[in-house]
């Protein structure tokens, strides 16, 4: 009877908590509906204030992994799908008033992105550039005359034309640094571990199953109706998309509309959607993330390891300077799990609690995770700290002080990730 009380003590504080959790969540959703963009939300570049470190201590290293910056629609036949879609329904007479005028304003945009699938758009690369400039200006002494900075990046053109804009941004600030970029498969176990191309892929990888049976198609039917929004485009929704299709097109139209942020342009399209279905839509997306994320997400520890190896090659060496990797939202997702960034190591056990632990505007364009490493010349103590898009973050270890962590400490826990309740 006794140990029944506790468990429902613990059960109603639980509940309580997660309640908390998700009337936060919505509360930052409605502050900034911005975020309801999820991962084509842009990362901010303005200044971040930061803690200062303790006495005696300077920064001299800095280890970054950052997601390609805004670019425009990754899905290969998003614009011409939708194009085909418009098109044929006004053959067929079966538009509404708003289909019509929402297909006046797709036509305007259609011919400059119909063949830039995937592309990093003049934003993504005018953003990078002011995220390397922040980073300067937070951490001069790294970037003093003749640092080095190496940068690596994935296969993708985009992430190449992300590394190139981000280091042109550091060598704007300084000329004198030495900086060098690096392209080719040999690097992908730091930056996509667990992509096909990747020549030392391990064949096992750790697998941390998801603790709800919930799949994705089910909490879509509970959670939005999307035949209501095809309904405002179509006067006969069927005759326009095939039964089978609607969701796909449903959620293609929510991803061009999030994606008009990355563009040149003042075009809007969120008016398709009541405030209702675009946060669960938003909530739809952090549950994909999630449920593809998180089985896999230890098998980004190479990335880790790759980390804790250029960290303390620079420790040894007493150099000054960066190592930035650039890659995707897929990959910088699992990686802020594996380390516990921020509670992401989180075992979610109810999918409606996903967007209060693994919040995916915390993976926008042009996301960025920062080991900033710190020394002293009264202390062998080496310390750093994780910053998450500019703001300092925390991990689940205890803080030396405010946000600054032990190297030696956290190059333990390192190997022992979260696997639950954090």
């Amino acid at each position: 009877m006794k140990n029944g009380l506790i468990l429902a003590v613990l059960a109603l504080a639980l509940a309580s908590v997660m309640a908390g959790a998700q009337e936060n969540y919505l509360q930052q959703i409605k502050e900034h509906p911005e975020y309801l963009d999820a991962t084509d939300y842009l990362c901010p570049t303005g200044p971040v204030k930061l803690t200062p470190a303790p006495k005696g201590y300077k920064p001299f290293y800095l280890s970054h992994y950052g997601r390609h910056g805004a670019r425009y629609a990754w899905q290969s036949d998003l614009y011409d799908k939708l194009n085909k879609l418009f098109v044929r329904a006004q053959e067929n007479g079966n538009l509404t008033e708003l289909g019509k005028d929402y297909k006046r304003r797709f036509d305007s945009l259609y011919p400059s992105v119909r063949y830039r699938t995937g592309d990093l758009s003049r934003k993504g690369w005018q953003q990078q550039k002011e995220l390397a400039e922040r980073m300067f200006a937070n951490f001069p002494e790294i970037f003093r005359d003749n640092a080095t900075v190496r940068a690596w990046t994935s296969t993708s053109t985009r992430c190449v034309m992300t590394m190139s804009s981000f280091c042109l941004g550091l060598k704007g600030c300084n000329p004198r640094l030495d900086v060098f970029e690096n392209f080719g498969k040999v690097f992908l176990p730091a930056i996509l571990p667990l992509d096909k191309s990747n020549p030392f892929r391990k064949e096992f990888i750790p697998d941390t199953p998801l603790s709800f049976s919930e799949t994705w198609e089910q909490y879509i039917e509970r959670t939005v109706d999307y035949k209501a929004i095809l309904g405002r485009l179509f006067k006969d929704i069927d005759a326009a998309v095939p039964e089978k299709e609607q969701w796909d097109i449903v959620s293609y139209l929510y991803f061009y509309a999030a994606g008009m942020k990355s563009l040149d342009t003042d075009l809007v399209f969120t008016d398709l959607f009541t405030p209702e279905e675009r946060v669960a839509l938003w909530k739809i997306d952090n549950f994909q993330f999630y449920a593809y994320a998180w089985p896999t997400h230890l098998g980004y520890q190479p990335i880790v390891d790759d980390i804790i190896a250029k960290a303390d090659a620079r420790i040894a060496d007493g150099a000054v300077g960066a190592d930035l990797r650039f890659g995707h939202d897929y990959t910088i997702l699992p990686l802020m799990m594996t380390l516990g960034v921020n509670g992401f190591g989180h075992d979610v056990k109810d999918p409606d609690d996903i967007p209060a632990w693994s919040p995916i505007h915390q993976v926008p364009m042009g996301a960025n995770l920062h080991f900033v490493f710190y020394r002293s010349k009264k202390s062998p103590k080496i310390l750093f700290k994780v910053l998450l898009n500019g703001k300092e973050a925390t991990l689940p270890m205890e803080p030396v002080s405010g946000p600054y962590y032990d190297w030696e400490a956290f190059k333990v826990a390192a190997y022992k990730p979260v696997m639950g309740e954090n």
